[in-house]
């Protein structure tokens, strides 16, 4: 997106901000955002923008945020002082992300907002507290053990999980020496710090994992960015490809580099990166299983016409969005005369390009409920018909391919328990018609 209006607008006039791209390039982009040297900058997640940053006249969200809080925060850095009026426009990308955007922005105007959830007793978390602690100051294990209980999240911490982390900590694991961080006197219950603890303890801490990501370097070795591992591999010397604004032409890959020379603008191709997608939040699928049943019921009472009327003014739609909306949920429930909400779950076969059957559930719980039910329909299926569930590509779903020669019946249903939201089923899967 930023190399594409980069030839509109020009190099100067536009950055993109995002995680894979060098420090200095990163700092380069704030620094001019500060200045007012830039019309469009292009960010993920990476850009905090605050009061430090500079003026924002505008914010375009490209696709659905996932969450109420999110929208919140990114919209409400635009006009962000004393007097001026936030300004932001949502751009969902399908017709689906244009019902998740309306339940945001009818969320928003309720006053409705995402619960903070804390997590309790995270035990990675616990070890990587009790190496910085014996790392600074050696201490009893009972001492330790209350000053652990003192903080809110392992109010309720159990001695087993304790003793279970101290062992991790003082023996290992996987058989190995590794993650051997303290020495525990187990006579006197005394914890002291190893040899290298304390440099553990500053290097390794935080819970995001390590990602096998490539270094992208120009020949006088100055750093550009980082691609993920998988592209770099199957990428061939004087292959073009983007990164930030600018397109880089590949010299050689090897020993976890990527060299380059910069290709001046030529046609390219776009990187990718491999990594958990933002989930729907609890309250946002909430908010969207809400819309979507109040909207049923406008057009079973008053047709396409009066629901857009009803979402224009609900939801602050404007004409188009609204009537898209209504004639979208309208032919949803025309096929099977139920939507899917968090009271009714629709389940849906129907047949690829390639003939093959897929079943897939339509179920708005959002990821927590919907990842854990679709690791367990994966697990169902493979032990009752030999074949593999695909955990859940959206908040919303979860789709199984099945073999029509041993297609499941009932008893691959048998052992899943609905979520404690979902009060009834629409309907049983039917193997025989496609639901929708």
């Amino acid at each position: 997106m930023a190399h594409r209006l980069s030839e509109k607008l020009g190099t100067d006039a536009i950055a993109s901000h995002h995680d894979s791209l060098a420090r200095p390039i990163r700092h380069d982009a704030e620094r001019r955002l500060k200045e007012g040297k830039l019309k469009t900058i292009v960010a993920t997640a990476s850009l905090e923008l605050g009061i430090d940053v500079g003026h924002i006249d505008l914010v375009c969200q490209i696709g659905s945020p996932r969450s109420i809080a999110t929208l919140l925060q990114r919209v409400g850095r635009s006009g962000h002082a004393l007097g001026k009026l936030p300004k932001g426009r949502l751009i969902p990308l399908t017709r689906d992300e244009l019902l998740e955007c309306l339940a945001l922005v009818r969320a928003v105007g309720l006053g409705r907002i995402d619960a903070v959830q804390i997590p309790k007793g995270a035990l990675d978390i616990l070890a990587q507290q009790i190496v910085a602690t014996v790392a600074a100051n050696p201490m009893h294990e009972d001492e330790l053990f209350d000053l652990c209980r003192r903080a809110r999240p392992y109010h309720g911490l159990t001695c087993d999980d304790y003793d279970e982390v101290l062992q991790m900590l003082g023996d290992g694991y996987g058989g190995s020496r590794r993650g051997a961080y303290l020495l525990r006197d187990r006579i006197h219950g005394m914890l002291r710090p190893r040899r290298g603890a304390r440099l553990a303890a500053l290097c390794g801490g935080g819970a995001i994992p390590d990602t096998a990501d490539y270094r992208v370097v120009t020949e006088d070795d100055t750093f550009v960015g980082s691609v993920n591992e998988d592209f770099a591999i199957e990428s061939m010397a004087g292959d073009i490809f983007i990164l930030g604004n600018a397109s880089w032409r590949i010299r050689h890959v090897r020993e976890g580099r990527v060299v380059v020379r910069d290709a001046h603008g030529a046609p390219a191709t776009v990187p990718f990166w491999l990594g958990e997608a933002p989930s729907r939040s609890d309250e946002l699928s909430a908010e969207v299983s809400e819309l979507r049943a109040q909207l049923g019921q406008r057009l079973e009472e008053g047709g396409e016409q009066a629901a857009g009327a009803w979402l224009e003014k609900a939801c602050a739609a404007p004409p188009e969005a609204a009537a898209q909306t209504a004639r979208y949920v309208a032919t949803q429930r025309a096929a099977r005369h139920v939507l899917p909400t968090q009271d009714d779950v629709v389940f849906e076969r129907f047949f690829d390009e390639s003939g093959g059957m897929q079943f897939v559930i339509h179920a708005p719980f959002g990821a927590r409920i919907n990842r854990v039910w679709g690791l367990a329909m994966r697990k169902n299926s493979a032990a009752t018909s030999n074949s593999h569930c695909r955990p859940p590509p959206t908040t919303t779903a979860s789709s199984c391919p099945w073999d029509r020669s041993t297609a499941p019946g009932r008893k691959a249903f048998s052992t899943w328990s609905a979520p404690p939201t979902a009060r009834r089923c629409s309907r049983r899967p039917s193997w025989h018609r496609p639901c929708f």
